[in-house]
């Protein structure tokens, strides 16, 4: 990709389609499926072109989709849900503006009735549950703007790790030195593999930043 192409996604974060899918812990036909799918498929309004791209925000996106999903989440709830959000908050991302954190209870619950006032349980119930169980306590793991998601700690935010789109593209990497994990990992794999305390030397970070990468990328691992 040529670097006038690369620019407009200077401070949005940058990412392959492989790479958000092992983020996400997804296939990446799965994700494709969920970018340019059709109808209730098509959560992310996207176009893949030959070499694809997504952003930060898009990645954040699909995060929460993946949260829904895995908890049997029906995508046409998930998309009365996104359409709903978008129109109050006014973002085509209305899974990462901050409001949602307090306002998605009642996205879900005003959903229950939909055009001809009859209520629709059988999407909508699990979506209010997995709401409150499951999502409301991923929001432990963002930082926020004045308004959307600025930064995001898989590990929660005492484990080093972030995903920040003003640094190193939105990246993996410890958060104190700015180093990213996929250098650190491989950096302790290489060879017949390296002590942390070894490698900690190299880059001249913590032992803890070594330990805290390798968690992370095994957690990413198939």
């Amino acid at each position: 990709m040529r670097r006038k192409e690369t620019d407009q996604y200077v401070g949005c974060g940058l990412y392959t389609l492989g790479q958000a899918a092992r983020l996400l812990h997804l296939r990446p036909n799965v994700l494709r499926y969920w970018i340019g799918g059709v109808g209730a498929a098509s959560i992310v309004s996207r176009k893949i072109a030959t070499d694809p791209v997504l952003t930060f925000a898009e990645l954040m996106e699909l995060h929460f989709v993946k949260l829904f999903r895995d908890q049997g989440v029906p995508f046409r709830a998930i998309r009365k849900a996104a359409k709903a959000a978008e129109l109050k908050f006014n973002s085509p991302y209305p899974f990462t503006v901050k409001r949602f954190d307090t306002d998605g209870k009642t996205i879900f619950a005003t959903l229950k009735r939909d055009e001809t006032k009859k209520t629709v349980v059988e999407d909508l119930e699990k979506g209010q549950l997995v709401f409150q169980k499951i999502i409301r306590p991923f929001f432990k793991k963002l930082d926020y703007g004045t308004t959307d998601v600025e930064r995001f700690w898989p590990l929660k935010k005492r484990g080093r790790i972030v995903l920040d789109p003003q640094r190193r593209f939105g990246k993996p990497i410890d958060f104190e030195t700015g180093i990213s994990t996929d250098a650190i990992a491989k950096a302790v794999a290489a060879g017949d593999g390296q002590d942390v305390k070894t490698v900690a030397k190299w880059f001249d970070i913590p032992v803890e930043a070594v330990k805290a990468a390798i968690r992370f990328e095994k957690s990413l691992a198939p």
